[in-house]
């Protein structure tokens, strides 16, 4: 169910039947927003913990700990989230501390070296986990205009640069209620969420930015083959990415249900030819990031350094493959991939904090949060022969990177 308030801030309910109540607030406020300098939206995040109108940062984290069970916020290329869960009787208290820190920041200078030094820390440790490591440069290599050629918590230079003025700008311009989706999943009646949601986010109000649109470019520029040598490590780091922003969204159905096929689990072609009968990989990963500004198909995988070229030709004999979908998959195959798509998601949905992000963060990227439970209506009636077009179409295309030592 979805309800817009007077100020057009999208309330977006689903009832449960849990003692919990699980809240993600979505602003359309993510690091594509930037326009200068990298890591400003990331940096906006953090400081509106810093302090409010009416707490300072150590009554925000106090609150935070005596309210939510679990909670976190995080920036992503296409929004910022505050999300967290709590017990249905403190949800107003959770709302009202939310909207505290999202309406009322003050920005003052106090900590904001501080809290700038710890960007910067962050930052430092970003590549220290290889596979974030090797996306980094497969992005940077990749593409010429797209915001995600570099890290969403920017780079060192532009951290450098960010000044208090910069977070206040980006603030204003951004954090809008119009650009704003509360997802709640509560046991909790309807009208008794909405009256606490209008009670502290509706007279939030600002103007509505006249630079606020935007023509998104999914550029390929410079999809290749790239290399790059790290000291220090024991494997060889591998992700191949292929663009899926011309996919419409049946195309992405059809893509979901062949990614069960391809490389989603233990029975997966690329799982069973590269580790079950090769043994040359622990695991192989694939991802469908269908994000506004990414829209990337996604493998990813380790390999020792002698093993590195066989696995190469073998993600390539793949591929090839594909033509030979249709005669060795059945309709009953098909209808097993759509149970254990559903399945899984289902699964993950266990967890009503997931159901939260994903109900949010697709109204923010898409402007309609029903896309989420969407993709999975009328799976049934793809059938093979759409399934194969689309999965060659995608894997036409590739950007390669490697890092290895």
């Amino acid at each position: 169910m979805e309800f817009i308030l007077k100020n057009n801030i999208k309330l977006i309910y689903t009832k449960t039947t849990s003692n919990l109540t699980s809240m993600s607030i979505s602003i359309d406020a993510g690091a594509c927003k930037e326009k200068d300098l990298l890591g400003l939206a990331h940096a906006t995040e953090h400081m509106v913990y810093k302090g409010t109108k009416k707490r300072t940062e150590e009554q925000i984290n106090r609150d935070l700990s005596k309210i939510f069970g679990f909670q976190n916020a995080m920036t992503n290329f296409p929004y910022v989230i505050y999300y967290g869960t709590m017990l249905n009787e403190d949800f107003e208290k959770g709302v009202e501390l939310f909207s505290d820190i999202i309406i009322n920041p003050i920005f003052s200078n106090d900590g904001f070296e501080e809290e700038m030094n710890v960007i910067m820390e962050e930052l430092r440790e970003w590549d220290e986990e290889l596979e974030q490591y090797c996306e980094d440069k497969l992005f940077f290599n990749s593409f010429e205009e797209r915001r995600i050629k570099y890290p969403i918590i920017g780079t060192n230079e532009d951290l450098e640069k960010i000044k208090l003025e910069d977070i206040k700008q980006f603030y204003k311009e951004n954090y809008l209620p119009y650009k704003t989706s509360i997802a709640v999943v509560s046991s909790l009646e309807f009208e008794e969420v909405k009256n606490i949601v209008e009670r502290y986010f509706e007279n939030w109000s600002t103007e509505y930015n006249e630079n606020d649109k935007e023509k998104i470019i999914y550029d390929k520029t410079n999809f290749g083959f790239y290399k790059e040598i790290k000291e220090g490590i024991n494997t060889c780091k591998v992700q191949i990415i292929f663009p899926i922003d011309s996919l419409s969204y049946n195309e992405i159905k059809a893509l979901r249900i062949f990614n069960e096929y391809f490389g989603e689990g233990v029975n997966s072609l690329l799982f069973d030819i590269l580790r079950t009968k090769n043994g040359l990989v622990y695991d192989i990963l694939t991802k469908i990031s269908y994000e506004k500004y990414i829209k990337l198909y996604k493998i990813t995988y380790s390999t020792s350094k002698e093993n590195l070229n066989k696995s190469m030709e073998l993600i390539n004999s793949c591929i090839d493959k594909i033509e030979r979908f249709k005669e060795d998959i059945s309709d009953d195959d098909i209808l097993d991939f759509i149970k254990s798509m559903k399945l899984k998601r289902w699964f993950r949905e266990e967890q009503n904090i997931i159901l939260a992000k994903e109900l949010s963060t697709y109204s923010t990227m898409f402007g309609d949060y029903k896309i989420y439970s969407e993709e999975f209506n009328n799976l049934e009636v793809i059938d093979k022969e759409y399934i194969s077009d689309v999965a060659k179409k995608v894997l036409n295309n590739k950007s390669i990177q490697i890092v290895s030592n």
